[in-house]
C-alpha cells in the first residue's frame, strides 16, 4: 500500500493536471473544457491559500482570468493559452512583477 501513502503526497493541482491531461487524451473534444477547469482549479487553490495566510500569488490570479476567458471565448483557447504561458514563465523569472 505504499502506492497510496505517495498518491497522499502530491499536490492537490498535480493531481489536477494528471486528471485534465487523461480527460483531454481520452475525449479530446473536450479540450476548451477540461483546461478553462484546470485554470480555474489552480487559480482558485490559489486564491483560497489566502484565507490560510499566505497572500495570494499573481499566477493564481492570472489562471483564474485565464480559465473564466477560455469558458467565455472557447476559440481563443490557443491565445489565452499561449499568453498565460508567456506571462507565467515571465512572473517565475522574475522579469514582471504584479
Amino acid at each position: 500500500m505504499e502506492y497510496l501513502s505517495t498518491l497522499r503526497q502530491w499536490p492537490l493541482e498535480a493531481m489536477v493536471a494528471l486528471l485534465a491531461g487523461s480527460l483531454i487524451l481520452l475525449v479530446p473534444r473536450l479540450l476548451n473544457y477540461a483546461v478553462a477547469a484546470y485554470l480555474l482549479v489552480v487559480g482558485l487553490l490559489g486564491v483560497l491559500a489566502f484565507w490560510s495566510g499566505r497572500p495570494v500569488s499573481s499566477e493564481a490570479v492570472i489562471a483564474l482570468l485565464a480559465g473564466i476567458l477560455i469558458l467565455i471565448r472557447p476559440n481563443l483557447l490557443a491565445y489565452v493559452v499561449g499568453l498565460y504561458l508567456i506571462l507565467l514563465g515571465l512572473l517565475q523569472a522574475g522579469l514582471i512583477r504584479f
